[in-house]
């Protein structure tokens, strides 16, 4: 016989402190739980947004080093695009005629020694795009570079005599070796090189996450009293929420 005095829990009691504790428990891990979803949360919309200033400084970037005149849009099969050649080497020519010609001699803005690369190519006064095909009487193929007689002049030799069928009233040539074309396709912003040859390099991801349809590039050419103007608009989406982020450059017409 049990005595009054023995104490312990009944089964109800017990069916009570595990319902308790259920409810706790629950109540807990929802909180946890809502906790990681909001960090999770916060963390991918600063990797979305850091990509995309990284995406549109890089961007904005390059194209101020872009040769007047070379920036083109296009829709082709790597999507909506736009390409431009970057500078090189520029500097003023001293040449006094740009007819029947293979060196062009001229004093550069860089202060360093220019160094040869294969495939280097030389343009003078480009007022479109067209202008830098090899068929153009704007561009010619540098084959060496060697020291002129002045302090930081130059003799930039070409693969034979060109004339050239128009001179800038600035004096101006620059150089280059490949164009850059930044592309929108896939939901992603990529980067290609294609060099002088056509050889193409890989496409390179730059930022993620991109609503093909709300993204785009536009270019106002410029014109004899006003300078290019390039706009783009890029809109990313993730996990229901967008962000539009839009910038405009100026490339300064100086050919």
């Amino acid at each position: 016989m049990l005595s009054r005095h023995s104490q312990g829990f009944t089964l109800i009691e017990l069916i009570m402190v595990i319902v308790v504790m259920a409810f706790i428990t629950i109540g807990i891990g929802r909180f946890v739980s809502l906790g990681t979803e909001g960090y999770l949360q916060t963390r991918d919309r600063e990797q979305l947004q850091s990509q995309a200033r990284f995406a549109v400084e890089r961007v904005a970037r390059e194209l101020r080093d872009a040769v007047p005149n070379s920036l083109e849009v296009t829709d082709d099969e790597n999507g909506h695009c736009l390409a431009f050649r970057p500078i090189q080497y520029s500097g003023d020519y001293v040449n006094p005629s740009l007819t029947h010609i293979d060196v062009i001699s001229g004093f550069l803005t860089q202060t360093s020694a220019p160094i040869f690369e294969t495939n280097m190519m030389v343009v003078i006064n480009p007022h479109k795009p067209q202008d830098f095909d090899v068929i153009s009487d704007q561009v010619a193929k540098v084959t060496a570079i060697n020291k002129g007689i002045a302090a930081n002049q130059w003799q930039f030799e070409l693969d034979g005599q060109h004339s050239f069928r128009s001179g800038s009233l600035a004096q101006r040539f620059y150089t280059y070796t490949h164009s850059v074309k930044f592309c929108i396709e896939d939901n992603s912003l990529t980067r290609t090189t294609i060099d002088n040859m056509g050889t193409q390099s890989p496409p390179v991801l730059l930022a993620q996450y991109l609503d093909t349809s709300l993204s785009t590039f536009e270019l106002d050419n410029a014109a004899l009293a006003r300078s290019a103007l390039v706009a783009w608009q890029f809109t990313f989406t993730r996990n229901g929420e967008s962000s539009r982020y839009n910038h405009t450059v100026q490339v300064m017409n100086a050919p």
